[in-house]
């Protein structure tokens, strides 16, 4: 029987046929969560507040295909003037195993993927769902410096995992808000971007995505971001909401991440889609009741919660929300504040 990793490697050995000259530009890949479609509202919204220039297209891949997902794109891109915007579906296996297996790293990927067989241009920037980009010139200035420096990808921060680090591949850099030159991605075959086992210098390691490809790219073509741009990034968000719905009884939400994405559906969006998150009176029962669906019992997760406010503030304080948005979030989280401050 054929081990899952060489099912990757069999199938995914290979990209689509580019096109035989790319647009000098770059195109935003929105890599979306389908059942939470709030992610697409304010990805459209953060985005249209960035300067457009060098902006070519904007692709919306949703790792699965719910239906009222197309339409509700119609409805929120009209307040999107930056870039055309098309949808990008996963193929039928693909949305079967993102539906079934349902496991937000793969899931991650293949979106990646998709979108990268989807570009036209030459770069593509790979936007995070839980991300809030603040200054307006962001996206121009990352474009432009990878293009300028001819880099293979530029990134905002150090990779999570300091394995690298001590290895003295000081190179790498995360996969959140990477431009990337999208010849260099596809340079590696679609399955060594995967999130995996593998070797490097001898040595094994489970890569994340793009990690692996990063290694094997001579350090000087990896850039990272020395300024300190003004964002928001809440990380991993996705992930939890993943777990959350394969887990099995009580859920510790011990980042305020499920509390975070009922925060900004109450904010954002106003369609009526129906969410599996509970509401506010059900997450604020899961601070004391031990039985709840979602809870906030354990002390780790009291240490987690100035982290977690100390960027809603930042969002709250930002150009981005109306006074509408931020009255919500800070009514939404002050039962909170007054057990966890």
């Amino acid at each position: 029987m054929l081990k899952k990793s060489m099912i990757w490697k069999i199938f995914y050995s290979q990209w689509k046929k580019s096109i035989s000259k790319s647009i000098p530009g770059y195109t935003i890949l929105m890599l979306i969560p389908g059942d939470l479609p709030v992610f697409l509202k304010i990805a459209l919204d953060v985005c249209a507040r960035q300067n457009p220039e060098h902006l070519i297209e904007t692709l919306v891949i949703p790792d699965k295909l719910i239906s009222g997902f197309p339409e509700l794109l119609n409805t929120f891109k009209q307040d999107y003037p930056v870039s055309p915007i098309r949808l990008v579906k996963l193929n039928p296996v693909e949305q079967l195993i993102t539906r079934y297996q349902n496991n937000p790293h793969i899931n991650c990927w293949l979106q990646m993927l998709r979108g990268v067989n989807a570009v036209n241009t030459t770069h593509a920037l790979w936007h995070d769902a839980d991300l809030f980009l603040i200054e307006s010139d962001f996206l121009k200035s990352h474009y432009q410096t990878c293009l300028e420096k001819r880099l293979a990808c530029l990134g905002v921060n150090e990779p999570w995992d300091s394995w690298y680090r001590e290895q003295g591949m000081n190179h790498l850099t995360a996969t959140w808000e990477l431009m990337f030159d999208v010849n260099w991605i596809r340079s590696f075959k679609p399955w060594q971007h995967r999130g995996h086992d593998g070797i490097i210098t001898g040595k094994s390691h489970t890569f994340d995505i793009t990690f692996l490809p990063q290694c094997l790219t001579p350090p000087e073509r990896i850039g990272k971001y020395q300024d300190d741009w003004e964002f928001v990034h809440f990380n991993y968000v996705i992930c939890t909401y993943r777990w959350f719905q394969k887990s099995k009884g009580s859920f510790e939400d011990d980042n305020f991440r499920l509390l975070l994405v009922r925060l900004l559906i109450n904010a954002y969006d106003q369609s009526g889609w129906v969410y599996e998150v509970p509401d506010l009176v059900g997450l604020v029962k899961g601070i004391t009741d031990k039985s709840n669906r979602v809870t906030y019992i354990k002390e780790e997760t009291r240490q987690h919660y100035p982290e977690f406010r100390s960027k809603l503030q930042k969002l709250i304080d930002s150009e981005l929300l109306d006074d509408e948005k931020a009255g919500i979030l800070i009514e939404g989280v002050r039962p909170f504040d007054q057990i966890f401050l």
